[in-house]
């Protein structure tokens, strides 16, 4: 997977594609649409899709603007992206949807989950 950044050819690496994956559950957790986030740091919610999906790089002023609005240090971005659950696409997708969830269905699946991890 490639692309082009500045006339130059760069190689998306798997921890942009992490950091991607960070930025869509900040931005899931707060309830923002890609639109949303775009229209704050200054871009098209396509770029937003691009930064997410790790197609595109972000650049350490982009990073900075997305801090801002998610109001966390870009050390977050470090940390959260070396975790096992970043890692895992389909986590990531359930994390986003259980965060869509009203906090009392929220509650029920964590007594749920917190149920089948007591019977190992």
């Amino acid at each position: 997977m490639g692309g082009f950044m500045g006339g130059k050819k760069h190689r998306v690496c798997e921890f942009d594609i992490y950091v991607g994956r960070v930025i869509m559950m900040l931005r899931t957790r707060m309830g923002m649409s890609q639109q949303d986030l775009g229209q704050q740091i200054g871009v098209t919610f396509q770029q937003v899709q691009k930064y997410e999906c790790g197609e595109n790089r972000l650049t350490v002023a982009r990073l900075n603007d997305i801090c801002r609005v998610f109001d966390v240090s870009p050390a977050l971005f470090y940390n959260e992206a070396n975790q096992s659950y970043v890692h895992d696409k389909n986590m990531v997708v359930l994390i986003n949807t259980i965060y869509k969830l009203p906090t009392e269905k929220r509650n029920i699946i964590a007594v749920i989950a917190n149920a089948l991890c007591s019977d190992n």
